[in-house]
């Protein structure tokens, strides 16, 4: 059994700042592509005139999202950007705002009282149109993993408001702010699922989520909140699962297979506003912490710049010596602060120059604690020295696969090894 590691949590001041919304971009660049699954293709060219909500990529692939205008305006250029997502430049459409806040016509969506007599398959498309995907930073289309096949008996679901990066506290405003959507979500994901036995999963240390998640749940059947003493590595849906149910899925196989899905509640919220009020996922709520001014939980359009978040925050560029995006520790440092926030931007985190520690990385001292600290067994650093060398196939037979990517092995390594990085590298 791995040693779970534990990391400090850097969340007192985020945690209790309210949502606040961020205003529109002048020009938002809206990435085609920033979900696991089939490329989208742009669906408008240069020059179009676009609305709030409106569809400008798809693709015709069952395991898809499309992805809509955040604003009104037009459409100025077609052409790379960096991607958080994929960690290199891809296909973003540039929107040029009008100001008008023209929105398109709502998705086909749902009363809360029709909810039992719509068909499932009706409830997956709205999902889909909408665009939701993975929103807890895996990106996998959301339609897609609530579509569960009719021999595999979901016995749980797990919703997931577990936040273990040390930064991050968007889930837990959300809990806090927005626990009614919550409700009208789980049960949204609840009739697609079989009606499963629920349990909302948290930490015991988010001491102002945890009562709302409690009043708000106490009237839904077969429904449980579950407060524990979680480590960060147990907020991943395998090792939460493990925790919570106490077996783990084997490897090759899918949650589901066991009879158990796991959502995130951010993306939760999401599917509650696009199956009852017709909004697709256009925006979402990410944290601001770490060497800025005021640590901050926005509300953001995606395809806003970086750089204008910061700039609108008071974080002095100069003095930065990275932004890790999605977490520090399964993020990724943005290579350019023109990057846009994507849908699975959970955090925006500013480290300082005169506070990041230059220690040099050095070679191997076969101390070996990745290997104890890693909570998949796994040996990070043996597939480290196949990336080194370029030997992928064994890698692969390392079972660089069954990853997940939580950078515990980066954490703990003394020589600073990017050992995270080349098993991420390894698995893709």
């Amino acid at each position: 059994m791995a040693n779970l590691v534990h990391i400090p949590e850097v969340k007192d001041l985020a945690r209790k700042t309210p949502i606040e919304i961020f205003p529109d971009p002048k020009i938002a660049v809206v990435l085609t592509n920033q979900q696991g699954g089939a490329t989208n293709t742009p669906t408008v060219k240069i020059g179009d005139t676009v609305t709030i909500g409106e569809k400008i990529a798809d693709a015709k692939e069952r395991v898809s999202a499309p992805i809509h205008s955040p604003i009104s305006g037009t459409v100025i250029k077609i052409e790379n950007a960096y991607n958080s997502c994929f960690e290199a430049p891809t296909e973003a459409i540039y929107i040029e705002n009008d100001n008008k806040k023209t929105k398109a016509k709502p998705l086909t969506c749902i009363t809360e009282a029709e909810l039992a007599n719509t068909k499932n398959e009706d409830l997956l498309k709205i999902i889909r149109e909408a665009g939701i995907i993975g929103l807890g930073g895996a990106g996998f289309p959301t339609s897609i993993k609530l579509a569960v096949p009719a021999d595999k008996k979901i016995e749980h679901l797990l919703v997931n408001g577990a936040e273990g990066e040390p930064y991050d506290t968007a889930d837990e405003r959300i809990m806090i702010e927005r626990t009614a959507n919550l409700v009208r979500g789980v049960r949204v994901v609840r009739k697609l699922l079989g009606n499963p036995k629920v349990i909302i999963v948290t930490k015991e240390s988010k001491v102002e989520a945890v009562p709302k998640l409690e009043e708000a749940f106490s009237k839904e059947p077969n429904t449980e909140v579950r407060a524990a003493h979680l480590t960060y590595q147990q907020g991943d849906a395998a090792m939460m699962q493990k925790a919570i149910l106490g077996y783990e899925t084997p490897a090759g196989k899918r949650s589901y297979e066991m009879g158990t899905i796991v959502q995130n509640v951010a993306t939760i919220n999401a599917i509650a506003n696009a199956v009852f009020e017709g909004e697709p996922l256009i925006s979402r709520v990410t944290t601001l912490n770490g060497d800025v001014p005021k640590p901050k939980n926005l509300q953001v359009k995606i395809g806003t710049p970086v750089k204008d978040i910061l700039s609108a925050n008071d974080v002095n560029l100069s003095t930065l010596s990275s932004v890790v995006v999605g977490g520090v520790l399964m993020g990724t440092a943005l290579q350019t602060l023109d990057a846009p926030i994507t849908k699975r931007t959970s955090s925006i985190i500013c480290f300082a120059k005169d506070k990041v520690k230059n220690t040099k990385t050095t070679a191997c001292i076969h101390c070996g604690r990745c290997v104890s600290a890693c909570p998949v067994r796994l040996q990070p650093v043996a597939i480290h020295n196949a990336v080194v060398k370029g030997d992928f196939e064994l890698a692969g037979k390392l079972w660089a696969n069954d990853c997940i990517a939580c950078g515990t092995c980066s954490y703990v390594c003394p020589v600073r090894l990017p050992l995270s990085h080349n098993v991420k590298m390894a698995k893709q």
